[in-house]
């Protein structure tokens, strides 16, 4: 039984109104806090095999003998420019702002076959759209894909659907890695 979320997030202050709206879903949720990997091995490991690990825009690794020992997997939410998939462009690769982003729902395992996408939606920036303002655009569309996600991941569910990738609907193990 799904019984701990552990928040990975890049502030402190993205905590409570995240807990907030998973609460609204399962309220018997415990919830673990973490904005480093440092703070991910603090957590009690009798602890794991009844979480789930939600990372919100942090850009932190997570261990992999982390991600095995969770029981109900692990899910990153993140922006990327959809020029580059997966990755933040590099600084002299263009003079001009990415105009389209991903805002991405995907899984998290050590095994790259097997990561799914699970949520997914575009954010197009207006022509002239400052910086500052692009980013708080582009985090609202993320903050809207953890809303509408928000049921399923404080859900029971030990292995949420895939939109994208991982045909199976199998978790690996052990055993799949010999």
């Amino acid at each position: 039984m799904l019984k701990t979320i552990i928040l990975l997030t890049d502030t402190v202050q993205q905590q409570q109104p995240l807990a907030n709206l998973l609460r609204e879903h399962n309220r018997d949720l415990a919830f673990c806090s973490a904005l480093r990997a440092s703070d991910l091995s603090a957590v009690d490991p009798d602890v794991l095999s009844e979480a789930r690990l939600v990372s919100f825009a942090a850009d932190v690794a997570v261990p992999e003998k982390f991600l095995l020992r969770l029981g109900y997997g692990a899910y990153k939410f993140y922006a990327a420019p959809t020029q580059y998939p997966g990755l933040p462009p590099a600084p002299d690769d263009s003079d001009e702002d990415p105009r389209c982003y991903s805002v991405i729902a995907q899984s998290m395992t050590i095994w790259p076959d097997f990561k799914k996408v699970v949520g997914l939606e575009t954010v197009t920036i207006p022509d002239g759209t400052v910086p500052a303002e692009r980013e708080r655009l582009v985090f609202s569309r993320l903050a809207h894909l953890f809303w509408q996600m928000s049921g399923m991941i404080a859900g029971e569910t030990t292995d949420i659907p895939a939109i994208i990738g991982a045909g199976e609907n199998q978790r690996p193990t052990l055993a799949m890695m010999n």
